[in-house]
């Protein structure tokens, strides 16, 4: 006979189903979590990396035009907790005119990131470069060392509070090497660098033209040649022509024909020419007028000197 019992099934219970699905949550949960955070760090982290691309940027540009003026030289400026300005030659003209070449980066509305201090620094903060890319802040004639690392953090934050989670910092030294670091790294610190000065000589074997202001040339060109000709022909022609016929008739008629024929022919060529040549040369040089610093040629006459360079159109002085 056939066993009509029933047969053993098997299969997932309710309570472990939900244990599976609170397990699911959790683990996507963590998920979000870190992409959020993930999204943040990147955004942090193109902000900073932005702003030391910057000051790459204003250093080159200073050493590049030898900028030895401060108002010349590129720098860049934070002017609040989330803008910073660069000022750079753009238009490569030689000048620095903030008017037209000043690049606002604002990132307000890009995240939460800000730029945290303790104090809070007055702005704007300048961080400048000079011709030999070495930093300094403050104002033109009173300046100072630049302040440094500069600290992008992930609202809300402190300059106590910033840390590898969420900061990061460019630190620039006083040479002009800028370091993008994980936040609450040790900024390295560097002796002030010693800067000797290299006497300007010209090499020898380098032939150096000057265009030299004030140099006068004149050239005068006169041409005289003098030719006289006189032919002078004189033709004379006499024919003479005598013709005596004597016929003796017992008429008694006697006939004489003289025919006398005269040419006189007289022909008189005069020729004059008349040439003057006469060549005056005249040089007259006279000392030439160098540029100063920062002059474009030609200016009242003015040339480059020899310890100068041409950059930008304008003079340049070796230091």
């Amino acid at each position: 006979m056939r066993n009509l019992g029933f047969s053993k099934q098997t299969g997932a219970s309710v309570i472990e189903m939900l244990i599976v699905l609170v397990v699911v949550g959790i683990l996507v949960t963590f998920a979000v979590a870190q992409f959020g955070n993930s999204s943040q760090n990147l955004n942090r982290q193109n902000i900073a990396k932005q702003f030391k691309v910057s000051l790459e940027r204003a250093r080159f540009d200073s050493v590049k035009r030898r900028a030895n003026v401060c108002a010349d030289m590129a720098r860049v400026e934070i002017t609040s907790a989330t803008s910073f300005t660069l000022i750079t030659d753009e238009n490569q003209d030689g000048d620095l005119d903030t008017a037209s070449e000043t690049r606002t980066i604002n990132f307000q509305n890009r995240s939460d990131v800000q730029i945290v201090d303790d104090p809070v620094p007055t702005y704007p903060v300048v961080i400048r470069f000079d011709h030999r890319g070495n930093t300094s802040s403050g104002p033109c004639g009173t300046e100072i060392a630049a302040d440094t690392p500069t600290v992008f953090c992930n609202m809300p934050c402190t300059a106590a509070s910033a840390s590898a989670a969420n900061s990061n910092l460019v630190f620039v030294s006083q040479t002009g090497t800028a370091s993008f670091l994980a936040g609450g790294s040790i900024v390295p610190t560097f002796a002030a660098p010693t800067i000797a000065n290299v006497a300007f000589a010209v090499n020898p074997l380098l032939a150096v033209w000057d265009l030299v202001a004030g140099n006068t040339n004149s050239n005068t060109n006169s041409n005289t040649n003098s030719n006289v000709n006189t032919n002078s022909n004189v033709n004379t022609n006499v024919n003479t022509n005598v013709n005596t016929n004597v016929n003796t008739n017992t008429n008694g008629n006697v006939n004489t024909n003289v025919n006398t024929n005269t040419n006189g022919n007289t022909n008189t060529n005069t020729n004059t020419n008349t040439n003057t040549d006469t060549n005056t040369n005249t040089n007259t040089n006279t000392t030439p007028t160098y540029c100063a610093n920062g002059v474009r040629p030609g200016t009242n006459g003015c040339i480059c000197s020899p310890t100068q360079y041409l950059q930008g159109g304008k003079c340049r002085n070796n230091s």
